[in-house]
C-alpha cells in the first residue's frame, strides 16, 4: 500500500460528507428566522462554518439552496413512514396516518410557510416543492382506494385524500393559533377529525 512520507499534509479532494448537511442546517435556521428575502448565502456560509465558494460548489445559487433545504427538511421518506405498520382497522389506521403527518407538518411549519410564500411569488420557479406533498397524496389515495374496493368507505379517492390532508394540514398549521379547549391536544383532536371524516356530525 502506498504511504505518504511522514509529516506531509494529506490533500483531500472531497468535502467532508457532513458539509452539505451543515450548510442545509444553517440554511434552515436562517431562512426560518429571516425569511427568504432577508437571507444571504454569505450568512448561511458563515453559520455553517464554510466559505461562500464551498457553498456554491454544493448549491448553484440561493434558490437552489432554498429548494434543497426544503426537500432535506421536509423529507418525503419520513412522511412515508406514516403508512407503515398499519393495523387494518380503518379508524385506527387513519388516526395513525394523520397523527404521523400532523407531527411532520407541525415540525416543519416554518419551512412550509416559506415554500408557500415563494410559490405565491413565482409558481414556476420552485415546482419541486410540490413533489413531496404529491407523493404523500398519492400514497394516501392508494390506501383509500383499497378501502373503497373493500367496501369500507365510498367516494373518489383523490377527493377523499385531499380532504384528509387538508384537515391535517389545517390542524398542524393552526394548532398554536386556535384555542381548541381542553381537548386540544393532538392525541385528542386528531381522532376527532378522523371521526368527522368517517362518520360526519349530523345525527
Amino acid at each position: 500500500m502506498l504511504r505518504l512520507p511522514e509529516g506531509l499534509p494529506v490533500q483531500r479532494t472531497l468535502e467532508s460528507p457532513s458539509t452539505r448537511e451543515r450548510i442545509l442546517t444553517a440554511a434552515r435556521e436562517i431562512f426560518e428566522r429571516n425569511g427568504t428575502r432577508g437571507t444571504t448565502t454569505r450568512e448561511v456560509a458563515e453559520r455553517a462554518g464554510v466559505n461562500e465558494a464551498t457553498l456554491f460548489r454544493h448549491f448553484h445559487n440561493k434558490m437552489s439552496l432554498l429548494e434543497a433545504m426544503r426537500e432535506w427538511a421536509i423529507d418525503t421518506a419520513a412522511y412515508g413512514d406514516a403508512f407503515e405498520g398499519l393495523s387494518g382497522d380503518l379508524a385506527a389506521d387513519l388516526t395513525a396516518i394523520c397523527m404521523a403527518l400532523y407531527e411532520r407538518m407541525y415540525q416543519n411549519q416554518a419551512i412550509i410557510r416559506i415554500s408557500l410564500a415563494e410559490e405565491a411569488i413565482d409558481p414556476e420557479q420552485i415546482p419541486s416543492c410540490l413533489r413531496g406533498p404529491t407523493e404523500i397524496r398519492q400514497r394516501l389515495e392508494r390506501y383509500l382506494e383499497g378501502q373503497i374496493q373493500a367496501g369500507a368507505i365510498k367516494g373518489n379517492p383523490r377527493q377523499l385524500a385531499a380532504i384528509v390532508l387538508g384537515m391535517t394540514f389545517a390542524l398542524a398549521m393552526k394548532s398554536q393559533r386556535v384555542d381548541w379547549g381542553e381537548q386540544g391536544r393532538p392525541e385528542a383532536i386528531v381522532p376527532a377529525f378522523v371521526d368527522v371524516f368517517l362518520n360526519g356530525v349530523k345525527r
